[in-house]
């Protein structure tokens, strides 16, 4: 596919020089010398009638994103010139829809990120437990006291009924895994003033990270940044331990864990 007027490609770890060349779309551009960061946005409103469609390329893999209302990547100098670090924020249903078809519309983008083959990621030291679990597991955010990120109720293989998605606070967070690179696919919802439990808005946005940016955005110092590759392996051992100790636990209580799944490769510390 290639860029028109209301389509612009993105290559994941391309050339930023060679996406803001090829660009229909106007960016602008903020760095930060003293931190050697740059910044590309481009910003519309929602209300606009015309909105852009984003084509994200990974490797072998090409997800149409439409009607995004905003662009970010972040450029680290220090490392480089490539597309390590991508924001998309998309336009959703109208304000104060109804939460039924709000959630259609989210599961939909769902299965479209499926099917363009990026696969549901779970975070290292969660445990392995798929939403074919969730009757077993009454809260949002936890399984038996475990708080987990990448929770079984936002496994995107299983659509959830509405009364459980009410039951998640304002945040939802799916992960996704393709060839290198992490994908979260974030949802914020504000209830209606007059008819919460029916109606509501909807923020929607697509995080990309490299593996780079992905795993050293685990650390808090820049030193530690810096050196990611090394502390990782230690990071990681941490976080199996959790993961065994959580599945145990789920196991003792009857709960299913998902053995076939494996985390992928970290290339970078293979």
């Amino acid at each position: 596919m290639t860029n028109t007027p209301n389509n612009i490609e993105i290559e994941l770890r391309g050339e930023i020089e060679k996406t803001m060349q090829n660009s229909p779309l106007e960016f602008s551009q903020e760095c930060m010398s003293e931190l050697d960061l740059c910044w590309y946005k481009f910003k519309k409103s929602a209300n606009e009638k015309e909105l852009p469609s984003i084509t994200v390329k990974n490797e072998s893999s090409s997800l149409s994103i439409e009607k995004a209302t905003s662009i970010t990547m972040v450029i680290d100098k220090k490392t480089g010139n490539t597309i390590e670090n991508l924001d998309i924020t998309v336009r959703g249903l109208p304000d104060n829809s109804p939460h039924e078809k709000q959630k259609d519309f989210i599961y939909d983008l769902l299965k479209k990120i499926q099917s363009a083959g990026w696969s549901h990621y779970y975070y290292p030291g969660d445990p392995r437990i798929s939403g074919s679990q969730i009757r077993k597991i009454p809260s949002p955010d936890n399984v038996l006291g475990h708080l987990t990120s990448s929770h079984p109720w936002l496994d995107p293989n299983y659509e959830l009924d509405i009364d459980r998605w009410l039951k998640i606070e304002s945040f939802y967070n799916w992960y996704f895994y393709n060839d290198g690179v992490y994908l979260t696919f974030k949802a914020w919802r504000r209830d209606s003033k007059d008819t919460p439990d029916k109606t509501g808005t909807y923020l929607l946005s697509m995080e990309f990270l490299s593996e780079r940016d992905f795993w050293s955005s685990g650390f808090t110092k820049d030193e530690e940044k810096a050196r990611w590759k090394e502390l990782l392996p230690a990071q990681l051992k941490r976080d199996h331990e959790a993961r065994i100790a959580a599945e145990n636990n789920a196991r003792a209580a009857g709960i299913e864990i998902d053995e076939n799944y494996k985390d992928p490769v970290i290339k970078a510390i293979q």
